[in-house]
């Protein structure tokens, strides 16, 4: 893991080095799961519906197919992949899952059960067509 040195100007952030194994680049802003089909520790893939607890963070640069890549575990981040809806908007400080087979994150709707381990940093309206765009989140991954 990478601690960001102390500094009094700059928002707190953690990171850590994943390995690939999409099957395609894993572009930055994205987030990744954990793999569960090798589970090592270090393996992370798009999220699919029995994984989309494992989130591990948001890549920090694109990241080709079978390689190691940094990922952001905690802290402030000013750009993370996440889409709207057309009838509810994303509001500061709500949930925000990974969806399944999408390389974006959602507003986590009530009753799901999923645990929020990234918050949204900002509003997003809705959108009669809604599409993913970098927004700014709190991630809590570690």
């Amino acid at each position: 893991m990478m601690f960001q040195r102390i500094n009094r100007g700059d928002a707190e952030r953690v990171f850590a080095i994943f390995y690939n194994v999409a099957g395609e680049t894993l572009t930055a802003n994205y987030p990744a799961v954990w793999d569960v089909g090798t589970a090592d520790g270090v393996r992370v893939t798009q999220p699919v519906t029995a994984t989309l607890s494992n989130l591990v963070g948001v890549a920090t640069a694109d990241i080709a197919d079978s390689a190691y890549g940094k990922f952001q575990v905690y802290g402030y981040r000013a750009s993370a992949f996440v889409t709207n809806d057309t009838s509810q908007a994303v509001a500061a400080g709500d949930i925000l899952i990974p969806v399944n087979a999408q390389w974006y994150l959602d507003r986590s709707a009530a009753g799901t059960g999923l645990s929020g381990l990234i918050m949204a940093g900002e509003a997003f309206a809705t959108d009669a067509t809604p599409a993913a765009a970098n927004q700014k989140v709190f991630i809590r991954c570690l």
